[in-house]
């Protein structure tokens, strides 16, 4: 059968003969058969594939043998590499934290350059903020809130006592109208026995994520050595560790990996960034609106409120609950520590009216600056922002709200990138057009 070799490459005639383009059982085995008296012509002899230099592109996707070598190469040095992290893993989190914190501190470090300090000097210059930030939550947040939380904690036990018969008397006092809507039970234990399904999964998981958590950081004092300490290394040398990372893949592609590399951290950064902000921003306005209407432990409260603000929807949720629970559990009201509100003990207009407050001022921060601060940085349509959320929540839990949104943003920095018309607007004949309208 006659088969033809085929070559992508011109060869020189200096370099091997020109391939025949007829040959029998070629690639069996076979010896060159000889040639025809009328195909004196032709050659006499075959150019092996073998014998091709390194640089012809003579495999699929124009890749040469060097190529092909560089590719075999790699994907086995990935291979052990990825073996050996598997058995290492223990000791790996605070390096891949310290690497994933100085990818994130990476365009601060750059605009500190830009203005003609040396890259070391703005990796100190974000040290000593970060310090500085950690010595006065250290000095003066912490001592106020172990003083606080250790308050609760010796009261709990009397905390729940009043809110489980409160929660019986309002189960008692409004049985007939508890029973249109299903609600049959006259205890709380009763109902959260029958109804403890799905809302006691979701706390139980909830409090279980953050216990922890906190057991976990707290288990780990090491890592409060090995972070700061690998993280400066890693942001020195940040730019020659992303360059040798981006020149592992073809040079065709470094330019693009490059661009789109950096744009997916500068949204993770600006948007983590953003969120410390808006956070912060809103426990410290949270503690002075706490105070302000006289609610207890407004500090730690006011502390719990931005940390939970990070999650969207549950964190409200959490706050609301809190805050709610507090306020009730109060027997004496007061506005600015100084007036006087004549209220019973156990006030669901109390209760209400700082519950109410709260979810006002929360959602002046969602309308008003959480756009500003932080929802500029992304560039998510709502509707994306939202899929995102559920989706994190449904996949990873409480983390995966968290990360849902920039982890989208890279996403579609990524789909952008791979197809370009995606940015583009439509056209306006497509816009105003009247195609499948009666």
């Amino acid at each position: 059968m006659v088969r033809r070799r085929w070559v992508s490459a011109r060869m020189t005639e200096e370099s091997s003969p020109p391939l025949s383009s007829e040959f029998a059982g070629e690639g069996h085995g076979e010896k060159t058969p000889t040639p025809r008296p009328h195909d004196s012509a032709f050659p006499t002899a075959v150019v092996e594939l073998t014998s091709l230099p390194s640089s012809i592109s003579i495999y699929p996707f124009g890749w040469t043998r060097l190529d092909l070598r560089r590719f075999v190469g790699l994907t086995l040095t990935a291979i052990v590499a990825l073996v050996f992290l598997w058995y290492v893993q223990p000791i790996l989190p605070p390096f891949l934290i310290a690497f994933f914190l100085a990818a994130l501190f990476e365009p601060t470090v750059r605009e500190i350059e830009r203005h003609g300090r040396s890259r070391v000097q703005g990796i100190l210059t974000v040290y000593a903020l970060g310090i500085s930030i950690v010595a006065i939550i250290a000095f003066i947040v912490v001592p106020r809130v172990i003083n606080q939380a250790s308050e609760i904690s010796a009261n709990m036990d009397s905390y729940s006592t009043q809110l489980r018969q409160s929660a019986d008397l309002f189960l008692t006092q409004h049985k007939v109208q508890l029973e249109r809507v299903g609600v049959k039970h006259t205890s709380v234990s009763q109902l959260m026995k029958d109804k403890s399904g799905p809302i006691q999964a979701v706390l139980t998981s909830a409090l279980s994520s953050i216990t922890s958590t906190l057991a976990g950081l707290a288990s780990r004092a090491l890592w409060l050595v090995i972070i700061p300490l690998t993280g400066f290394f890693f942001m020195r040398d940040y730019p020659v560790l992303r360059a040798r990372i981006i020149t592992q893949f073809p040079e065709l592609y470094h330019e693009r990996i490059d661009r789109m590399s950096r744009e997916v951290m500068d949204v993770f950064s600006a948007y983590l960034r953003g969120l410390g902000k808006i956070c912060s921003l809103y426990s410290i306005v949270a503690i002075c609106l706490y105070s302000a209407l006289g609610l207890r432990y407004s500090l730690i409260l006011g502390l719990f409120a931005g940390i939970f603000y990070a999650v969207p929807y549950v964190g409200q949720l959490f706050t609301a609950i809190g805050t709610g629970s507090i306020a009730y559990l109060m027997e004496e009201h007061s506005l600015f520590h100084f007036i006087h509100l004549d209220l019973p003990p156990h006030s669901l207009v109390y209760t209400v009216g700082v519950v109410v407050i709260a979810l006002i001022v929360q959602n002046v921060f969602d309308q008003i600056l959480y756009p500003r601060i932080v929802g500029g940085s992304v560039g998510l349509h709502p509707v994306a922002s939202i899929f995102a959320l559920m989706a994190g929540a449904t996949l990873f839990g409480i983390w995966g709200m968290l990360f849902a949104v920039p982890v989208a943003a890279s996403l579609q920095i990524i789909i952008i990138y791979f197809f370009p018309k995606v940015r583009m607007a439509p056209s306006q004949a497509v816009l105003t057009s009247n195609y499948g309208r009666d």
